[in-house]
């Protein structure tokens, strides 16, 4: 007999990069602590990808340039700003998500730091049973990785990862379904995953600001406005409807991207002027992808501007290639057309593919990790 309702859980990593840091060297963790990519234009050029809430006291976030961080720590002498460990990182995050994987019905992982479970089997449906098992994933990993994490638990994906956000670091939130209605409707509406600054604004502007106003806004002016698909799903995410399921990942599975960002030695204004950091970053992801043994079936680019926006442009292939003439080829269009559309001042140039086959025709999924800057 199946389980009365179902249990998901959203698992984030705390502050990851930075963590990972403090137990590498646990003497730093009363320290403003800085995860950076540094770009090499000067001692200060790069952006911030991660900092631990020490830091945060003083006004530092991830995704700002790493001289208005300094400037933000001025006079603070024992901040730390340290570079990026991939691998290391790679590393405690396999270690983590292998505890995770002992607890779960079903695995899927989203990131280095984060990961949806199903475990509706083995709570039975409860969600006493579920927050008993929640207490002991964060018990394991933290043996395990002696990392913290803060979990969602909740009856869908979308309100077990705003759960998971609710009360951090280190935080359990229970989302129970007779609650699920009454939880999300005082929230903001950007707290809905999918929900940016240009939605939020534009909902601003119709009088939308939570998610219970979304939720008994009508539907059809929605539609008119965001189209059928986005609005049906912010309509429905503001009622804590999700019934996306959780999805199972294989053994030693990652992401299904490979991606290589780099600084520019300087703002580009025009296509033309990253043509060959376009080449010799497309070089990289394809040697990636060869070494690998995957076809790619889909090509994007990333823009991160002087203003830290970020543009993406995809296209999917017509049949899955290992080629690096259409790789190259498709990512230059993109650029192109990325660039034509308006002016913009560009500071990092990345491409990525994705949608991976193998050479007998199964799906590959792995995660080639170069920087990130998110929390």
């Amino acid at each position: 007999m199946a389980p009365p309702h179902r249990v998901v859980m959203h698992i984030d990593f705390d502050y990851f990069f930075a963590q990972c840091e403090e137990v590498r060297r646990p003497e730093i963790r009363q320290r403003p602590v800085l995860v950076c990519v540094f770009s090499g234009r000067t001692e200060d050029s790069g952006v911030v990808s991660t900092a631990n809430y020490v830091a945060r006291k003083y006004g530092v976030k991830s995704g700002i340039p790493i001289r208005v961080a300094k400037a933000k720590l001025a006079g603070v002498d024992d901040a730390l700003f340290l570079p990026l460990d991939a691998s290391y990182y790679r590393q405690v995050s396999e270690n983590a998500m292998s505890a995770i994987k002992e607890h779960a019905d079903v695995f899927e992982h989203v990131g280095i730091d984060e990961c949806f479970i199903d475990v509706s089997g083995r709570a039975n449906g409860r969600f006493d049973a579920a927050e008993a098992l929640a207490r002991t994933v964060k018990q394991r990993v933290q043996e395990r990785t002696k990392l913290t994490c803060s979990v969602g638990v909740a009856p869908n994906k979308m309100l077990a990862k705003i759960a998971s956000d609710y009360n951090k670091p280190d935080g359990l939130t229970v989302v129970r379904p007779e609650n699920a209605l009454q939880f999300v409707s005082a929230l903001d509406v950007d707290k809905i995953p999918g929900i940016g600054p240009k939605t939020r604004d534009r909902l601003a502007e119709l009088g939308v600001k939570t998610a219970g106003d979304l939720a008994s806004f009508d539907l059809f002016r929605l539609i008119k406005e965001f189209g059928k698909k986005t609005a049906t799903y912010i309509h429905n995410a503001a009622k804590g409807i999700d019934d996306e399921p959780v999805m199972e990942s294989a053994e030693g599975e990652r992401r299904q991207q490979i991606m290589r960002i780099v600084t520019l030695k300087k703002d580009a204004q025009s296509a033309e002027e990253m043509y060959a950091d376009l080449e010799e970053i497309c070089r990289d992801v394809y040697e990636s992808a060869t070494e690998k043994k995957v076809a790619f079936g889909s090509v994007g680019i990333i823009l991160v501007l002087d203003d830290l926006e970020n543009v993406t442009r995809s296209r999917g292939l017509k049949a899955h290639a290992s080629s690096f003439e259409l790789l190259h080829s498709t990512a230059r269009s993109l650029l192109d057309e990325a660039m034509g559309e308006k002016k913009r001042s560009v500071r990092r140039l990345g491409v990525r593919i994705s949608d991976f086959q193998d050479s007998s025709g199964q799906n590959t999924l792995f995660d080639y990790f170069t920087a990130r800057q998110g929390e």
